[in-house]
């Protein structure tokens, strides 16, 4: 290789290695005006929250052991105008009120999603249910106390939640189908005029073949226990009045003589055991031969009690008025037919409380209302 050939080799390693040293010059270059316009540190606004909030917080992913609510990724239009909301999540069914028994009524909430008046929907459940025969019982649901309240034509405020109660046994006996069925659709009905949503129609043979359970329950404790003062002699009502007037009962507007508890339950009453029946007005002039004193067994919590009280009246009245004690056949009242009352007293008060339907309670006095 002669002088010239190894001169033109080394000026071309010199061009090379120019050439590379130019290329990683411009590179540098370029990275550095690169860096000037967009800042490593510069936080990412799509995930920045109101008020500069950590981006770091607000990347992190929520699993769904971490309160997930599903309500997915915010919209564009949330994204691009601001921090995204959730939506409003469905409000929770609120349980039955406690003086409802699901054995007893059968019960239907009715969920609004504009609150509505509740007079509004007073005025509308009135013309619906017009023709029901049966008890109808209107609850609203209290956002603000958490609780229901019963309602009335004197109510007023607005609700979300609703519910209706019709009562499916009583002293008439079950609900019947067509009752049942004039109650869910007519709930259906108002719901649809109140721009409203019935919160679940329960099962028609269900409530059905349920009703009829509890009324056959009912009629075998269903029990009413008499005691006769009956006398030869007419007794007047002014010396019956002021007989029952001292031994603390009061004459009521149904014609009967009521002894009360302190809270003002009936504990037994007094009645003409003729046709007439006691007023005020025609007390003067009444004379009868019979009268009766009557225990409603479902009705009082210590049936036991009051039938020794009213025992004890009884034989006071017979006392007074020179007559005598004796049971539905005419019999004079023993020992032995005091105990077998007594026994019988006892054993129908504890299947009403073994059915969890404790005598004189609330739900025992709406299945035994007269």
């Amino acid at each position: 290789m002669d002088t010239l050939q190894i001169a033109l080799i080394a000026v071309g390693l010199v061009v090379v290695v120019a050439l590379i040293a130019f290329n990683k010059w411009q590179e540098g270059r370029h990275r550095r005006r690169a860096g000037r316009a967009f800042p490593e540190n510069l936080p990412d606004p799509l995930l920045e929250r109101d008020g500069g909030a950590d981006p770091a917080s607000a990347r992190r992913e929520s699993s769904p052991g971490e309160g997930d609510s599903g309500e997915g990724d915010a919209p564009a239009s949330a994204r691009t105008h601001g921090a995204y909301r959730p939506p409003v999540k469905q409000r929770v069914q609120p349980p039955l009120p406690d003086r409802l028994d699901p054995r007893a009524d059968c019960c239907i909430r009715i969920e609004a999603v504009e609150p509505i008046e509740v007079p509004r929907l007073w005025a509308v459940q009135a013309e619906v249910f017009d023709a029901l025969p049966r008890p109808l019982r209107w609850y609203a649901f209290g956002d603000i106390e958490n609780k229901w309240r019963r309602i009335n034509a004197n109510t007023v405020g607005v609700h979300h939640w609703f519910l209706a109660a019709l009562q499916l046994v009583d002293r008439d006996g079950a609900v019947s189908e067509p009752d049942f069925l004039r109650f869910t659709r007519g709930v259906q009905k108002l719901a649809d005029r109140l721009h409203a949503v019935p919160a679940g129609i329960p099962s028609r043979a269900e409530v059905l073949n349920n009703a009829r359970e509890l009324d056959r329950f009912c009629a075998e404790v269903d029990v009413q226990i008499a005691i006769n003062v009956v006398s030869q002699e007419p007794m007047t009502g002014a010396r019956i009045f002021s007989l029952a007037e001292a031994g603390g009962l009061r004459l009521e507007s149904d014609g009967a003589f009521h002894a009360r508890a302190n809270d003002n339950r009936t504990l037994y009453v007094l009645i003409n055991g003729g046709k007439d029946l006691f007023e005020r007005s025609t007390l003067a002039a009444l004379h009868t031969t019979h009268l009766s004193l009557v225990l409603d067994l479902p009705r009082v919590v210590d049936a036991s009690a009051e039938f020794e009280d009213m025992m004890r009246f009884a034989s006071h009245l017979a006392k007074t008025l020179g007559a005598v004690v004796v049971d539905d056949n005419g019999q004079p009242f023993g020992t032995e037919a005091v105990e077998a009352i007594r026994g019988r007293v006892r054993r129908y008060q504890m299947r009403m409380n073994e059915q969890g339907i404790p005598p004189g309670g609330s739900l025992a006095r709406r299945l035994f209302g007269a």
